[in-house]
């Protein structure tokens, strides 16, 4: 009777080891199916949030590109009708001082000076003339030229100009750009990244994660679940935030620079206005010094013509 009680206490000790002791082989088999589950979810979350990411990093390279299509459309528009009316009044006036050359050609010594400085006023040619300083305004080409600093923001290959930072803003390879924040955000190899400590704590295989301790045997099933949903709510939060604020400051960068755009180039249509009024004003009074008529002309741009 005490062997056979000896040899049920030592059965009841091996069962109870055993108890203490298979919980991890036994979960890891019975809910091996939540495991692969949870890493499903992942995946799938993964993949909605990269693709959303990706469709909006198209979209704002969509809305980068229709606007600097407007601004060099709108850039090359005013150059041509700059230039077409510059050709059409130095094509007039010179035809005008060759009739008034002919007409005076008998003139006094005085007169043949005004015609001459009437000369030099017409032509582009010559440094300081009211001609030279529309020409001069109107150069797209001529360092600070009216045109050339127009020219310059809009050009998205000079440093720091509004279309350049434009650009860089939007750019995902820019190092520490909003676009390459947002891009890192979500990018799951990404080191510390929220999609990267996401992906680590839904992953059995990441060293300490829930999922791992569980497999291990070293939390029961109920604290994995509350420990990833605490991480899964903390990671997902933080994306959302993150995300938010990188689109904040795209769209706030491309508000700002359309703003800055739109402004400038109002300011270039009236400076060249400006230009233009001074210049035939100037030309206009010589030459009504030597005939007793000056010229007449109409505003090159229209109120409609000076928005952007």
């Amino acid at each position: 009777m005490s062997f056979l009680r000896k040899s049920l206490l030592i059965m009841c000790s091996l069962l109870i080891a055993t108890a203490v002791l298979v919980p991890a082989g036994a979960v890891h088999a019975a809910d091996q199916k939540w495991i692969n589950q949870v890493w499903s979810d992942y995946k799938a979350f993964n993949k909605k949030t990269v693709d959303t990411y990706n469709k909006y990093q198209a979209r704002i390279e969509q809305d980068y590109k229709r606007f600097n299509d407007k601004s060099q459309a709108a850039l090359d528009e005013l150059e041509r009708k700059v230039l077409e009316d510059q050709e059409h009044w130095v094509q007039l006036l010179n035809d005008d001082y060759e009739a008034l050359s002919a007409r005076y050609a008998d003139g006094s010594l005085n007169m043949r000076n005004q015609l001459m400085k009437y000369n030099r006023y017409i032509n582009p040619g010559h440094m300081g003339s009211p001609m030279y300083n529309y020409a001069r305004q109107a150069n797209i080409g001529m360092l600070n030229s009216t045109m050339w600093k127009l020219d310059k923001e809009l050009n998205d290959a000079f440093l720091n100009s509004y279309m350049w930072t434009y650009r860089e803003a939007i750019n995902p390879a820019s190092l520490n750009s909003s676009a390459f924040k947002f891009k890192n955000t979500v990018n799951e190899s990404y080191l510390n990244s929220a999609m990267y400590k996401l992906r680590n704590a839904s992953s059995s295989s990441s060293l300490n994660s829930p999922m791992w301790k569980y497999k291990m045997g070293r939390i029961s099933k109920t604290a994995a679940k509350n420990e990833y949903n605490k991480l899964f709510k903390k990671y997902t939060t933080e994306m959302s935030q993150s995300n938010a604020v990188r689109k904040k400051e795209i769209a706030d960068m491309a508000s700002s620079t359309q703003k800055k755009v739109e402004q400038l180039y109002i300011q270039t249509v009236l400076s060249l206005e400006e230009q233009r009024e001074k210049t035939l004003q100037s030309i206009s009074d010589l030459r009504k010094e030597i005939t007793g008529e000056g010229l007449e002309w109409e505003p090159l741009f229209e109120e409609e013509e000076i928005k952007f």
